[in-house]
């Protein structure tokens, strides 16, 4: 049978059938924690200390996936610690989650960086599986906003950068705001 028949057969039976009580439920049940973000623990680099994201439910937290070897990446620093300066009181954390480095290679880097916020690392293997828990992040950098109770709010693909996409900045600045005086 030819998809486009399949298609019309499906769209037909789902606008012609209305979902009763029981079927509606189930897809809520089934849909409740889609937009969850996923816990995970890893070690930051400057005090070696652990972060928990569920730790952090009372916290607006920005994930910030990257790599010391990804040129846009290290454009997005300066203008995340200006963030992080300007809301860290205000309850945002911001998570530098490293794809690819070791402790060794980002000390190295913080040398010659200066991150004001915690770099997380840890082992490949967990590295990878937090990479599929957030719904494998092809391309580096890729950022999560997470509001209260670990939400997921808003997912940025690419480098945010004020100087070069001062929309999608102001974006994140404002979404940053709404999710800190819920």
């Amino acid at each position: 049978m030819n998809i486009k028949y399949i298609y019309i057969i499906l769209v037909s039976f789902i606008f012609l059938n209305e979902l009763n009580e029981e079927q509606i439920d189930k897809i809520k049940e089934l849909t409740n924690d889609i937009d969850l973000a996923k816990n995970f623990t890893l070690n930051s680099v400057k005090k070696d200390s652990l972060y928990t994201l569920s730790d952090m439910k009372d916290k607006v937290v920005l994930i910030n996936f990257w790599a010391t070897w990804c040129g846009p990446c290290r454009m997005e620093i300066p203008d995340f610690n200006d963030l992080y300066s300007k809301y860290n009181a205000k309850g945002l954390n911001i998570l530098g989650l490293s794809i690819s480095d070791t402790k060794k290679q980002l000390d190295n880097f913080l040398k010659v960086y200066e991150i004001d916020y915690p770099v997380l690392y840890g082992k490949q293997d967990i590295i990878d599986k937090i990479i599929v828990d957030y719904g494998g992040v092809y391309s580096i950098p890729t950022t999560f906003l997470i509001g209260k109770n670990n939400r997921i709010k808003r997912i940025y693909p690419g480098a945010i950068l004020k100087e070069y996409d001062p929309n999608m900045y102001s974006d994140l600045v404002f979404n940053i705001e709404l999710l800190l005086s819920e």
